[in-house]
């Protein structure tokens, strides 16, 4: 009677210890998660922010005034006068090959 009543004891404790480690195995996943999550979250908020700063950018180098200026500028290109402006017709013919 003894060694069933111990034989009882020991599995219910065996069980318990097992559903404890169990739980806390599982909340420490969870809480593992949150955190991965937080740091995934941060991460794109930081990408988000540059890629918002890197379409600033290129709107800006994109910019027909920035584009002229640095024609003039750097490459001292001008607007052409009237009088040197021709127009080029092609023969549709030969534009289709």
């Amino acid at each position: 009677m003894k060694k069933t009543i111990t034989l009882v004891i020991l599995g219910v404790f065996a069980v318990i210890v097992t559903a404890a480690t169990a739980h806390v195995s599982l909340r420490y996943k969870v809480i593992r998660a949150g955190y991965d999550l937080g740091e995934r979250l941060d991460e794109l908020r930081v990408l988000e922010e540059q890629n918002r700063q890197l379409r600033l950018e290129l709107s800006l180098l994109r910019s027909p005034e920035r584009i002229e200026r640095l024609a003039r500028e750097k490459l001292g290109l001008v607007h052409p006068e009237p009088g040197h402006i021709r127009v080029v017709r092609v023969d549709s013919e030969l534009a289709k090959k």
